[in-house]
């Protein structure tokens, strides 16, 4: 017998997972969107059931669909200009809880800015520190 080393080459396993990797690359997106239209309906149910947890489940799934698709983005829309509508009303109930929710409304829009500038920067940031560290 020979002492020789033997190399034991896994070509099968380096095939498998590139193969699921790339199915999973396929499949994402789609499922993606399917889950995020299911806590979405979900989350709408949860707005009047008291089991669900409504808002939760509609933030996770606008989440997953995306903020940039068409019927997310119309339906933005629509809840800003109705509670512009409301901040002008001159009614003594609705005008000034219209006009507390648009102010709560530009907040969280103010604050959502900032958190993307605040994300972009630390990213930006980070791959100049990783460029320096590969240049030493």
């Amino acid at each position: 017998m020979s002492m020789e080393r033997t190399r034991h080459i896994h070509y099968r396993r380096r095939r498998v997972s590139s193969v699921l990797l790339g199915a999973w690359r396929r499949l994402w997106p789609v499922l993606r969107q399917v889950i995020g239209w299911i806590c979405i309906g979900l989350g709408l149910l949860g707005l009047a059931l008291p089991v669900l947890q409504g808002i939760l489940l509609l933030a996770i799934g606008i989440a997953l669909v995306g903020r940039r698709h068409w019927l997310i983005r119309w339906t933005s829309v629509q809840i800003k200009l109705l509670l512009r509508r409301w901040a002008a009303l001159e009614t003594p109930v609705i005008g000034p809880a219209g006009r507390l929710a648009l102010r709560a409304q530009h907040e969280i829009s103010r604050q959502r800015r900032r958190l993307h500038w605040w994300y972009i920067e630390r990213r930006a940031r980070m791959r100049q520190c990783e460029e320096e560290s590969d240049h030493t």
